[in-house]
């Protein structure tokens, strides 16, 4: 269930000078698009990779999200350069309770730059959204980004194991919580 008001994006782009989370531009498609495609980011998403419909209806998609008060997507940004290098997004339950997910774009991983978009968005989250409950959800094996969530301050609830209906192993679901100080 989705907020029930729109999402007012921040007034400015969030930084901490190393990089920027901003609205997503439609010169940021390319970059997203080569993104959806890669193996690892694949991997661990769930998402299909961005095909030419799915790249023309984008920007409508992004904008319906935050005025419906479904979800915030933003890019992350180089500061230096504004070049997109990954994604985050709230994607919001109720009013006060979202869950957030992170990407890095494959040329731009290892260097930090999920847990400092993942700080910058929560603590937008927290001030300006009023939100009291932010949730993350990792793959048990996805150790990148367990190590995002521990280091933003998100505390381990526990593990959920899904079926899978192709008869392969059960994969486990980390989930994280972190609360308004």
């Amino acid at each position: 269930m989705p907020r029930s008001v729109p999402i007012e994006p921040p007034r400015r782009p969030l930084t901490d000078g190393i990089v920027t989370v901003r609205l997503r531009r439609e010169s940021d498609l390319g970059a997203v698009e080569a993104a959806s495609h890669d193996v690892e980011t694949r991997r661990w998403l769930a998402d299909a990779p961005m095909d030419a419909e799915a790249r023309r209806t984008a920007m409508a998609r992004v904008e319906q999200a935050w005025h419906s008060g479904s979800a915030a997507p933003s890019v992350i940004a180089d500061t230096v350069t504004d070049e997109p290098v990954g994604l985050v997004n709230l994607q919001f339950r109720t009013d006060d309770v979202a869950s957030i997910a992170y990407t890095v774009f494959p040329a731009h991983r290892r260097r930090g730059i999920a847990p400092r978009a993942v700080r910058l968005v929560t603590a937008w989250a927290f001030r300006d959204l009023a939100l009291t409950r932010l949730l993350l959800e990792a793959d048990e094996a996805n150790t990148a980004s367990l190590r995002v969530a521990e280091k933003c301050g998100f505390r381990r609830l526990g593990t959920r194991t899904s079926p899978t209906s192709d008869g392969t192993v059960p994969r486990g679901t980390a989930l994280f919580v972190r609360t308004a100080a």
